[in-house]
């Protein structure tokens, strides 16, 4: 039987709220105060955010009421802890998940993922290498791809971490991909927007599945880079006569793409395509990594909080109300305009 929608979102929740809300449990860690009491810290989440909430009463007991990627009903009161609000919860009981609509409790790209995907085959059907076409289509219409890759995020916490959001990822970068492809015409297009479609495909291993997004056993042992690159050629191998040496380029754009050993990259980029690669995947994360942290909340002055990854604070850049820049002069005045500037330095 399908429960009532969810009616308070944590974007409602400001200090002084009391009352029973439901949310998804993120994150729970036990701990025990200076005097040997026993507490619980947690994270919360719906489609609208994240919440910090402490239970100190009877925190043993409700544990087992609080597991991680469990929806609860929880009652309690808001506080402002550090200049944020914080959850004080004093009864919880868990929610028969057959009966809830996840959309509420779990964020989504802001974009359909019907049109994502649409566009995401597309790109893929336009590679003008005729192998890393195949190679492509071939891994997104694959059975251990095909549902995973369009629903999961990216990340567990830190980009596009909401459902669809690898989708949204690769999508966004396979079009960059494309675009530096015109710009620069020494990158190989195809092999540029085939890496950039696929870079992040053995997220799809390395993650779990909603509700509760974690890192799987082979995602903590391997890591999404060597599983997409081991996918890939694997998936190559059951192609017909698929070139050697182009799968090798390939595999070198997904095992090189985080650039450096030290963020988890196996090999440095050592192909031009490999570098455009790694700065396109980088540019398009921390993007939306700020934008993310920016829609979480920010001061009266628009400053963000501290970002700890980042080690510091961002702000959107504010609408100053800049009048237009005035019309260009026609062609032909600017061509006289030139040609009296080549006179004078001339003389």
């Amino acid at each position: 039987m399908a429960t009532a929608g969810k009616k308070t979102f944590i974007k409602d929740l400001t200090p002084g709220w009391e009352g029973e809300a439901a949310f998804l449990v993120l994150s729970l860690a036990p701990g025990r105060t200076n005097r040997g009491g026993a507490y619980l810290s947690l994270e919360l989440g719906d489609r609208t955010g994240r919440l910090a909430a402490k239970v100190w009463e009877r925190a043993e007991e409700l544990a087992a009421a609080l597991g991680e990627g469990a929806v609860v009903m929880a009652r309690g009161h808001v506080e402002s802890y550090r200049g944020s609000p914080q959850l004080i919860i004093r009864e919880a009981r868990p929610l028969n998940p057959d009966g809830l609509n996840w959309a509420d409790y779990l964020r989504a790209a802001a974009r359909p993922a019907v049109a994502m995907r649409a566009e995401i085959l597309q790109l893929a059907e336009d590679i003008p290498d005729a192998d890393y076409r195949r190679l492509t289509e071939a891994a997104l219409w694959a059975p251990e791809t095909a549902d995973l890759f369009f629903r999961l995020p990216a990340a567990k916490t830190l980009h596009h971490a909401y459902l669809h959001g690898l989708l949204e990822h690769s999508l966004s970068v396979g079009r960059l991909a494309a675009r530096a492809a015109g710009h620069y015409p020494r990158l190989n297009a195809g092999l540029l927007t085939a890496g950039a479609i696929l870079h992040d495909i053995g997220k799809v291993w390395e993650l779990s599945p909603p509700p509760r997004i974690d890192y799987s056993t082979a995602g903590r042992l391997k890591g999404h880079v060597a599983l997409g690159a081991g996918f890939i050629r694997d998936l190559a191998a059951r192609l017909e006569d698929f070139p050697s040496a182009k799968l090798d380029l390939l595999e070198h754009l997904i095992l090189s793409h985080h650039g450096e050993p030290e963020f988890g990259a196996p090999v440095r980029p050592q192909l031009l395509e490999a570098i455009a690669l790694h700065h396109l995947d980088n540019l398009d994360a921390k993007l939306q990594a700020v934008e993310d942290f920016l829609n979480d909340g920010t001061d009266p002055e628009g400053w963000s909080p501290y970002h700890r990854l980042f080690g510091g604070h961002f702000r959107r850049t504010p609408d100053l109300g800049l009048e237009p820049a005035p019309a260009a002069p026609p062609a032909a005045e600017r061509r006289g305009r030139r040609k009296a500037a080549v006179l004078m330095a001339a003389s």
